[in-house]
């Protein structure tokens, strides 16, 4: 192989959209369960689905476990 080839994937989302390195995009919706004695839950699932559906495709976390997209991406 060539070693002035750039063989490294890209992973600019804005400059790859469409291709298999670019973010996924999708909405979700939340709801927060507070706890006095522990961190509130956060549990998170698919804008769009139906009530069927939420109960196989969700994803729950405590509050100190998110952090903000911007500060990582």
């Amino acid at each position: 192989m060539r070693e002035d080839i750039d063989t490294s994937p890209q992973r600019d989302a804005e400059a790859q959209e469409g291709s298999l390195f670019a973010w996924p995009r999708f909405e979700l919706d939340y709801t927060v369960e507070p706890y006095d004695d522990a961190p509130d839950l956060y549990t998170f699932y698919p804008h769009d689905a139906s009530d069927e559906e939420i109960i196989t495709q969700w994803v729950s976390a405590d509050e100190e476990s998110l952090v903000d997209v911007t500060a990582v991406r």
